[in-house]
């Protein structure tokens, strides 16, 4: 099962599992390249060795941060990370699937398609380990890294039942001041995260009073930190423009798209998932690309205009080599994989090795 580029999958997930058991079992990745060519960049003034990483949601915990950080990527996200403990919902949490309105579970996909070609729904229900266990496990996990390997730690706030944006607002910037004391290089601010309790409540980033009055908190808590914002797709250009333009004071970057939101369903037309309000899941992989690139573009393009100097950092769909480089050409600060992390582990060397 090659794909187009050559590559065969290794799947680095047990889609059969649940997300404790692999939280548990780190994957078993390829040998260290033998030479990995050097591909210096700064970001926030921080000297890494690439400006490949992976973004939040394939790296558990440290187990699976340090499997990963010898095989040439510059920069990890752990997380996403919560004031309390939440368990993931009961898989399966992975699914291959067709993109569109709504995505349609494919059966037998991966023994079909190669690395770069897998798109899947994800439906974990945003879970967390407990404050005290996360904290522990990053203080560990950046002590592990490199001098030129950065730890970003993604933080969501929890609703509470009956609780408003000012309780809300506080549990992000509590997380964030734990993240930071444990040893957070940056703070990822993850918006695309519920604002309220309920299935159908709207994300954080779109709301944007909310959202302002969210990284404004985290700001205060976490200060100089380097502190970015993790954002959903926008239905317009404008909309993406007056998100970014309310956040950016209190922001040092920006990093999208965090997955498409979208009903899945099996070839049938029924319910994919088991279990109420899982009907909606976040799309990932090779078929998000051309709606997440277009959006990073959007948002480089009016930071060209000057509406704000802040960085970057592309996701969704980044997949191969190519799109990587076409990522950071375009003025991307960093290229953060997902998917292509657990069906390429060794995407970032081969990026390293085409320079």
């Amino acid at each position: 099962m090659q794909c187009d580029t050559g590559q065969r999958m290794a799947l680095a997930y047990k889609l059969s599992r649940s997300l404790a058991w692999n939280a548990a079992h780190p994957p078993k990745l390829p040998a260290r390249p033998r030479r990995l060519p050097v591909a210096p960049a700064r970001l926030f003034d921080f000297a890494l060795e690439s400006p490949v990483g992976i973004a939040a949601g394939p790296l558990p915990n440290s187990r699976w941060i340090q499997a990963y950080a010898r095989l040439g990527y510059g920069l990890f996200t752990y997380g996403t990370v919560r004031s309390q403990a939440r368990p993931a919902l009961a898989p399966p949490n992975m699914i291959p699937c067709r993109m569109g309105d709504p995505a349609v579970v494919e059966t037998g996909a991966r023994r079909r398609l190669g690395a770069a070609e897998l798109t899947w729904a994800v439906s974990l229900g945003h879970p967390s380990p407990d404050p005290e266990l996360w904290r522990a496990d990053v203080k560990r996990t950046r002590e592990r890294l490199g001098e030129q390997q950065m730890l970003i730690v993604s933080v969501a706030g929890t609703p509470e039942p009956g609780g408003d944006a000012e309780q809300l607002a506080r549990d992000y910037a509590q997380c964030a001041a734990w993240a930071a004391e444990a040893g957070a290089d940056v703070i990822e601010v993850h918006l695309a995260s519920p604002a309220a309790v309920g299935d159908r409540a709207a994300m954080v980033f779109e709301q944007l009073p909310l959202a302002g009055y969210v990284v404004q908190e985290v700001r205060r808590a976490v200060g100089a930190r380097p502190t970015i914002a993790k954002l959903g797709a926008t239905q317009s250009p404008r909309a993406l423009h007056d998100l970014a333009s309310r956040l950016a004071p209190w922001l040092d970057g920006f990093s999208l798209v965090s997955g498409l939101q979208r009903k899945l369903v099996k070839a049938d037309g029924t319910p994919a998932l088991p279990g109420p309000g899982r009907d909606v899941a976040s799309i990932s992989g090779a078929e998000v690309y051309e709606h997440c690139r277009v959006q990073v573009h959007e948002l480089l393009a009016w930071r060209r205009a000057g509406a704000w100097d802040r960085a970057v950092l592309a996701v969704g769909g980044l997949t191969t080599v190519e799109r990587i480089v076409d990522a950071l050409a375009t003025g991307a600060g960093a290229a953060m994989v997902a998917t292509g992390a657990l069906t390429d582990p060794l995407l970032g060397a081969r990026f390293r090795a085409s320079r």
